[in-house]
């Protein structure tokens, strides 16, 4: 299989095509933000699971200039942190895998402004990202010189420390990618104007990085050919920038698209197609003779294989599939693909609302070593009342850690409500979680019941030591008159099919649900409208990521958005609504209701009476998200003794 090829980047012998996609670690580094012993689990992970290639996250080579978030990521700043940089190489190197630093020159216009005591810098004064009423410090002459030696010394201590290759972080918007973009580079001096200007900090970086390292020592650089925003860069500026990349003498070309106005493009959420960043690859390798490195939605192995295979880039990078998976490329290799516990796109724990970074599907991503799971000292019969996700998760762990563990489902299938969000085309990475979670607890010898109703009655007849309850939640109907309507849907009802939907359709509630289903019914050609009481859609501590898409998504369906609109009443011709003091009215064959869900713990009070030790988790204690979910069903199985 080409994918697990030997291959090289310069002088660095590769054992596979496969690379760990750069990713953000906040809170994973030492306190001084060097490499931390967790972090160094953390990549150990997937380099002990077949990764060829570590590319890490940015490692920030200067702190003088540059307040924010650089203060927040690890650094290679001085000598004091080449010993544990030392110990992340011979980690990577004790299971094959080469360790790629990524550095950065800092963050620029796109630094969060937050408790930031330094005024933001870039390449000229341009308006912040975050806050466009702050305009950005231009940086002096002198100053980009010293950002240039602080990118030298670190590459140099990199390579002392036994580093691989470094990885410039040219794309995406941060800071040397604004001094390469008109859009962000409006200087007069040699720093600006033509493209010749505009690469010159780029060119700078890598002819002093190369003089110190030598020719021996492989550069990678990260860019963006194609911004995806007017203004920004364009893919015929994007391919001369290659060629130019290649004259500079650098080793490989790390492909990357977007930026942070379309940061779902960069970081594609689970609304974007599979691949989606591989034409911008594939142009690029036709421009150029250097190895591409590709990513993208790439987590499918068939994607992978066939982007190797038909020669549209040299390497694959996936990113988020190795924080669900670490050992994503050893199951490829040895074609156990069944059993890839599958990224879902969803950017919640590791973009979203965590402090450190994490996943959804794995709880124990960023936590390796403190989350293993042991065996338990004295066996346990375990009751997991409901097959969603928490339940499922709880199931399989608890049967890992040696329990006797029976499942109890009452409906005839497993997945909860996984399988009414897999509905939508648009959510098919939804799906082979479900696939995932129900194989693994067959696989751990979980006694599987469906069509199972739990009564106190019945769970007292089993006599379990653990209950774990994961019933799930309830749907919740609005407090309006004409809620009880035939031509009155929950969500419920519409993605399981179970109501017929008019041809004019209004969703009550803005949230990600409403908007799913607003887009999905605006997909099969209906005339939709979305009404929401709040003054935006989707809740904040959504990831930004999967706010822009929805929006994106609710705008090329020509779905209509109603914002601080309430609803009054429901009629037998559409929906009253409020809006701006005064009220108006809604012409709709079907109302769907997407107002949310109540917690419904009545099982679990009836049993604490009874039973040692029961346990609510997921929707069922307070309606929330998969991550809550699965996260709770691990922890309730992990800990207990």
């Amino acid at each position: 299989m080409k994918l697990f090829e030997r291959t090289r980047i310069g002088t660095m012998e590769l054992k596979n095509r496969i690379a760990m996609a750069p990713m953000g670690t906040a809170g994973l580094a030492d306190v001084d933000l060097g490499y931390s012993r967790r972090l160094i689990e953390f990549y150990a992970a997937r380099a002990r699971g077949g990764t060829g290639m570590i590319i890490t996250g940015a490692a920030i080579v200067n702190t003088r200039l540059e307040g924010g978030i650089p203060h927040f990521l690890p650094r290679l700043t001085g000598s004091e942190y080449m010993a544990r940089l030392s110990e992340l190489c011979d980690a990577m190197h004790h299971y094959g895998s080469k360790l790629v630093l990524q550095l950065s020159a800092g963050f620029g216009r796109v630094n969060y402004l937050q408790w930031n005591l330094i005024p933001p810098i870039s390449a000229s004064a341009v308006p912040c990202f975050h806050d466009p009423s702050v305009t950005t410090r231009e940086l002096k002459t002198e100053e980009i010189g010293e950002l240039v030696m602080s990118f030298a010394m670190a590459a140099v201590m990199a390579k002392m420390a036994g580093v691989d290759a470094i990885e410039i972080q040219g794309y995406g918007g941060y800071l040397i990618d604004q001094f390469q973009t008109a859009l962000w580079n409006k200087r007069t001096d040699q720093y600006g104007g033509d493209l010749n200007g505009r690469l010159r900090f780029s060119m700078e970086i890598i002819g002093a990085v190369r003089s110190l390292v030598g020719r021996d020592f492989p550069i990678i650089y990260k860019f963006t050919p194609d911004h995806y925003i007017p203004g920004g860069r364009t893919l015929e500026e994007g391919l001369e920038i290659a060629r130019r990349l290649e004259q500079a003498g650098v080793d490989a070309l790390h492909v990357d698209g977007g930026c942070y106005e379309v940061w779902n493009r960069v970081i594609p959420s689970a609304y974007e197609p599979p691949a989606c960043q591989i034409p911008l690859a594939e142009a690029v390798k036709q421009a150029v003779k250097l190895p591409i490195i590709a990513h993208g939605k790439l987590g499918d192995p068939d994607v992978a294989r066939q982007v190797i295979e038909e020669g549209k880039a040299d390497f694959v990078a996936l990113g988020r599939p190795l924080l669900a998976d670490p050992d994503w490329a050893r199951k490829v290799k040895d074609g156990r693909i069944n059993d890839i516990r599958p990224c879902i796109n969803c950017n919640e724990a590791c973009l979203g609302k965590r402090l450190s970074l994490s996943c959804t599907v794995n709880p124990q991503t960023g936590m390796e070593r403190e989350y293993a799971l042991t065996a338990i000292e004295k066996k346990k019969s375990v009751l997991v009342i409901g097959g969603g996700p928490g339940g499922l998760e709880a199931a399989r762990v608890a049967a890992s850690r040696g329990c006797d563990v029976t499942l109890w489902e009452k409906s005839d299938r497993l997945g909860g409500k996984l399988r009414l969000a897999a509905v939508p085309d648009f959510k098919r990475d939804i799906r082979p979680l479900i696939h995932y979670l129900s194989s693994e607890v067959e696989k751990a010898g979980v006694k599987v019941v469906l069509r199972k109703q739990a009564t106190p009655e019945l769970v007292r007849q089993l006599r379990p030591d653990v209950v774990i309850i994961a019933t799930g939640s309830k749907f919740a109907l609005p407090d309006v008159p004409g809620v009880e309507q035939a031509h009155v849907l929950s969500t419920v009802d519409l993605f399981e099919g179970t109501k017929t939907v008019g041809q004019r359709v209004v969703v009550i509630g803005g949230g990600l649900c409403g908007c799913e289903a607003a887009a999905w019914l605006a997909g099969q050609g209906k005339q939709v409208a979305v009404v929401e009481m709040a003054g935006q859609l989707i809740p904040e501590g959504r990831n930004v990521n999967t706010m822009l898409a929805i929006k994106a998504l609710l705008a090329q369906s020509h779905v209509e958005v109603m914002t601080s609109t309430k609803l009054v009443a429901i009629t037998e011709k559409g929906a009253s609504v409020e809006r701006d003091g005064s009220t108006q009215e809604l012409a709709a064959d079907s109302i769907v209701i997407a107002t949310g869900f109540t917690p419904d713990c009545s099982l679990r009070d009836t049993l604490e009476e009874t039973v040692p030790d029961v346990v609510a988790i997921g929707d069922c204690a307070k309606p929330r998200s998969i991550l809550d979910a699965v996260w709770e069903g691990f922890h309730a199985a992990r800990v207990m003794q």
